[in-house]
Order: structure tokens, then sequence, then C-alpha cells
């Protein structure tokens, strides 16, 4: 499409309706600018969880707000990341959104609490490994990766004792 002022590409299209009548017109960047219906600076983007944090301390409270910033300290998901795609990251984030998934949990499935099958046998070094693979994630950002060998054979040695 062609820009309605000029004949360069149009790149800003506005659609608008009055009473019924709808109206689009389209802009070149440099006509959209001047006219003032575009940005002055298009390669400032700002990125979406930001947003999406700002209306939720606005409209929500500090508490949900709060929430919202919190990750999980194992896969690093944001609940805003799991609000918005709707998978959490790991187990553990059970544990580091709590407080927002009481509630939802409540809503989806009528109850907060599992009534369902356990396991036969639960894991007892299940702190310990997260604590390792917390280290071992630590210990690649910083490209030690002697450190990193250490520890990945440590998870391994510690993921077997929990099977055995």
């Amino acid at each position: 499409m062609q820009c309605d002022r000029c004949d360069q590409q149009a790149s800003v299209h506005l659609r608008e309706s009055i009473e019924g009548t709808v109206r689009e017109v389209h802009y070149c960047l440099e006509c959209a600018q001047r006219l003032g219906v575009a940005p002055l600076d298009p390669a400032v983007v700002l990125p979406l969880e930001s947003i999406l944090q700002k209306f939720v301390l606005a409209h929500l409270g500090e508490i949900v707000g709060e929430l919202a910033r919190r990750r999980c300290p194992c896969c690093r998901i944001s609940f805003m990341e799991f609000r918005s795609v709707g998978r959490l990251g790991c187990p553990h984030d059970y544990t580091a959104f709590h407080q927002g998934l009481v509630p939802l949990l409540g809503r989806a499935h009528g109850a907060t609490r599992h009534v369902g099958k356990r396991p036969r046998r639960r894991p007892t070094r299940g702190p310990e490994l997260i604590q390792l693979r917390t280290a071992l994630a630590a210990a690649v950002a910083e490209q030690d990766y002697e450190t990193a060998a250490q520890l990945r054979d440590a998870i391994r040695d510690a993921s077997k004792d929990a099977t055995s």
C-alpha cells in the first residue's frame, strides 16, 4: 500500500469509525511522524512483560505486583510468563508461586487440596538437589566449567541415591 500523502510505502495504517462510517488512512513513517500519529523514535519498543507489570501494579495492587515480579529460583520463569503461556516451568514453581496458584487452582478445580494418588515414596533429597541445580546454573553462567562438572556429578549421585 502507498502513503495517502506521498508515493512511499505505507507502514502506519489507521482505521476510525465515526457513527458507523469507517475511514482508513495509510501513511509512510515520515508522514505519520509529521502528523503526530507515530512515535518519533520507532526503535523504542517496550517489552510486554514490563507493560503488564505496570498495569498489574496500577490496577490490582502491590501484593499482586510483587507476585508478578517473582521468579522461580530453579527454572527462572516469572509468574507473568506462566500466566501468558499457561504452563509452569518446573515442579518447584508450585512453591515459588503458591500465593498466586492457590486461588487459580481453586477456581479451576473447585478445591485447593489434592485428593488423588500420592507417590509411594517421597524423595528425601529434594531441597539439596534444588540447591545443587541452582549452583550449577550459576557456575555455567560464570563459565566456571570445572565447578559445573563437579556439581553435575554431585547432582547425578544425589539423584541415584534418591531413586535407590
